[in-house]
């Protein structure tokens, strides 16, 4: 900041200087507010309002109380048809302690207009509008991240519709084959549960079989035995017929 105040006499109140900048100077700033505030409340022709809030502005803005320093210059700035430099410079300044670049950066335009011969107004256009642009380079930036990001976020969750609906269908198709096979384990004949047997059951079936199975075993060796007997009687007959008696 440059600057910090414009020394205000006023005949009419004070005797040779203005006492609020011995105060400020002599660090007593607390008391140099006061004294100004007071001041602005008193009507005189010969007191400038705007370099009274310029002065009460300048204060804020050196105890970091930058609100109420940017209203107070505002309020300047409203006030008067034509601000000087300065207040165009504190001002601006103020509006970049806030980070309200925009505006600092027409307060600062303000001051090269009053004095296009102010470097220290030049260099702080120039470095703002560097900001300025920077900022935008940067939220162009995070724009297109973004962007960029919401439109994987989509094809990621479109990919994933195509995933469900494909499992859906080859859970369709598995659930129509096992229907399939169903059907055609019911057409076949009974089903698993009307042919299980129990142990007991199976037992007894299986002693059943073999009983039969002995049973025919012994019918057809008689059978055999039979015929056996049969052909040798036959042979017994035949030899006794052909005796020379």
């Amino acid at each position: 900041m440059k600057r910090l105040f414009i020394s205000i006499i006023s005949l009419s109140i004070l005797s040779s200087q203005d006492m609020g900048y011995k105060m400020y100077e002599n660090g007593d700033i607390k008391s140099a507010l006061d004294y100004y505030k007071q001041l602005s409340k008193i009507e005189d022709e010969n007191i400038s309002q705007e370099e009274l809030l310029y002065n009460i502005g300048t204060i804020y803005s050196k105890m970091d109380s930058t609100s109420k320093a940017s209203s107070i210059f505002e309020k300047a700035y409203e006030d008067s048809s034509g601000y000087s430099s300065d207040l165009s410079y504190n001002y601006g300044n103020t509006l970049y302690r806030s980070q309200q670049l925009e505006k600092s950066l027409k307060a600062f335009r303000g001051a090269l207009l009053s004095n296009p011969d102010d470097l220290d107004a030049r260099k702080n256009y120039e470095f703002v509008k560097s900001e300025i642009k920077k900022n935008k380079s940067m939220q162009k930036k995070k724009d297109e991240s973004k962007k960029s990001e919401e439109e994987e976020n989509d094809e990621n969750k479109e990919k994933e519709k195509d995933r469900e609906k494909k499992d859906d269908s080859q859970n369709d198709e598995s659930s129509n084959q096992q229907d399939k096979n169903d059907s055609k384990n019911n057409d076949d004949g009974p089903t698993d549960n009307q042919n299980s047997k129990s142990p007991d059951q199976q037992n007894e079936q299986n002693r059943e079989i073999q009983s039969r199975q002995t049973a025919e075993n012994i019918l057809n060796a008689i059978k055999e035995n039979e015929k056996v007997n049969k052909k040798r009687k036959q042979t017994n007959y035949s030899n006794e017929s052909g005796k020379d008696w």
